[in-house]
């Protein structure tokens, strides 16, 4: 086995080697860079930036992937490093609304406002549930604080972690038997503010009506930090971490995929490419889906808490059909920059989703609109629509080939129906679309599970969840969606954070038992 060039210089430098440029193999390359240490990146793609991708055609600049951004602070952080100007890469511009809820029969509620503003359109839609939405957010607020402080941005690799005082205390606090559903119904009675304040759940992969209470926390985020949208699109951010990175020293192999990684024993010792070549660091991140990684890297005789068989049984979100459009002629200033369309019948949805697990007939979406923000994504007189429709992942018994078309139809359908985008189908100029398929084949998503694979149930959370350093492999750590903490851009970024920071941990007890 040989050393990569790259690997060769500085060898009194310890090393490296990440297998894909999403954003979680990022942030642990940049932490890992600026301490010191000697990065490289194996990308198969030709791009940075996993499920954080692009569409640039025929004058349209389309984010593929998520369109808001939270927790504006955690993404300036990463930024702060080396006095740098996080501004400089990532220009942000803060949404109000944060979105719009749109339901069939004409109600709307804008989320992410001030509270006077946000009580009293909970006030026009029941008047006895405008006085609780403050109590409703406090305990969100505490959702959080517990959520983040004793779990999201702590570490979770041995039973002690598990133990830990802290830790016991915040699972007393979150209450875990209870769901986001039933927790937000506890303080509304009405059945659509009880949707509004719950649906989000949907971005984690996973039904509100199971979906532990601890994640009742995003309206609360949504209020107090706002969110945001960079100008350029929210590809903006892998671009700007992608630049960080080099700056620092760090190095991306791009159209150069990762067959299996190396290994000695049980410790891995580099990773072999797709050319045929063997390289070797110290240690290797993967970046891939954490399952799909064990399934495709790793031999089956090496795993024993993650087999195949054992990766089977594991549960897994639900995925997203996603329709890129560019539109022309149209006026859309009755929409805001972003928009949630539910059903009429909001149970029969979910259950189609999660338990029958076939095409929504009446599809729920997030439908984004970017241009109002940012008019250079689309040539004049044109925009951009971005809807995504939460469905089942390949789990289930869909064929995407027959299915995208028709669920395409309903989608544009629906959008016509109700009045909010009229004679939609006779303005659109450019169309693509992307399945669970594509999650799966492009991003190596397993089951193409478009939120971070695994749902956020208790016991696939905090210590139950993967954990980043391999219970397999020495010297094989993960980061990203399927690892703790979990899902969502914040997140994965504060994933690779403690990732890197654990890899700094162990490597330097390692060397003081060398010594």
């Amino acid at each position: 086995m040989s050393l990569h060039p790259s690997l060769q210089k500085h060898r009194s430098s310890p090393s490296a080697i990440i297998v894909g440029a999403g954003l979680g193999g990022l942030a642990a390359g940049i932490h890992l860079a600026r301490h010191g240490w000697q990065v490289t990146i194996f990308e198969k793609n030709r791009h940075a930036g996993g499920r954080m991708n692009v569409l640039e055609e025929a004058g349209f600049r389309i984010d593929m992937g998520p369109t808001m951004l939270m927790m504006p602070e955690v993404l300036h952080e990463i930024f702060s490093i080396g006095d740098r100007d996080p501004h400089d890469y990532l220009p942000l511009t803060k949404l109000c609304p944060a979105y719009r809820i749109l339901w069939p029969d004409g109600t709307t509620l804008d989320m992410g406002v001030e509270m006077n503003c946000l009580v009293e359109q909970v006030r026009r839609i029941q008047a006895a549930d405008a006085a609780r939405v403050p109590a409703l957010l406090a305990a969100m607020k505490a959702k959080y604080e517990n959520a983040r402080y004793r779990f999201i941005e702590r570490s979770f690799n041995s039973p002690l972690d598990l133990l830990h005082p802290t830790t016991l205390v915040g699972l007393l606090k979150a209450l875990p038997l209870e769901s986001v559903y039933q927790m937000v119904s506890r303080y509304l009675a009405n059945e659509k503010l009880r949707q509004a304040f719950s649906f989000q759940t949907l971005y984690l992969g996973i039904s509100p009506y199971r979906c532990p209470s601890i994640y009742a926390l995003l309206p609360y985020v949504e209020m107090e930090f706002g969110v945001w949208f960079p100008i350029g699109g929210t590809y903006t951010l892998a671009r700007g971490l992608e630049r960080l990175f080099i700056e620092l020293g760090g190095q991306i192999r791009y159209c150069l995929p990762v067959d299996q990684i190396a290994i000695q024993g049980r410790a891995a010792k580099g990773v072999r490419t797709a050319d045929g070549c063997e390289h070797l660091a110290d240690i290797v991140v993967c970046n891939l889906d954490l399952p799909s990684a064990y399934q495709k890297l790793i031999p089956n005789a090496l795993r024993r808490k993650y087999s195949d068989g054992a990766l089977a049984q594991k549960d897994y979100g639900c995925s997203g059909f996603l329709l890129y459009l560019g539109v022309k002629g149209l006026s859309l200033t009755h929409l805001p920059h972003n928009s949630i369309v539910l059903s009429e019948n909001y149970n029969e949805v979910l259950d189609q989703i999660f338990i029958q697990r076939a095409l929504p007939t009446d599809p729920a979406m997030h439908l984004c609109v970017p241009t109002h923000t940012d008019p250079s994504l689309a040539p004049p007189d044109h925009h951009v629509l971005y809807i995504l429709v939460p469905c089942p992942n390949t789990q289930s018994n869909i064929c995407w080939e027959t299915a995208a078309p028709i669920l395409r139809d309903r989608t544009i359908g629906k959008l016509e129906r109700l009045g909010l985008i009229p004679n939609l189908h006779q303005h659109i100029v450019f169309e693509r679309w992307f399945t669970p398929v594509d999650f799966e084949k492009l991003y190596g998503c397993y089951a193409g599970a478009a939120y971070g694979g695994l749902t956020p149930t208790f016991f696939q959370s905090a210590y139950f969840r993967p954990h980043s350093r391999s219970e397999e492999i020495e010297n094989l750590y993960f980061v990203g969606a399927s690892t703790h903490p979990g899902g969502g851009v914040p997140i994965v970024l504060t994933s690779g954070k403690l990732t890197a920071e654990l890899i700094r941990k162990d490597y330097a007890r390692q060397i003081f038992r060398t010594n």
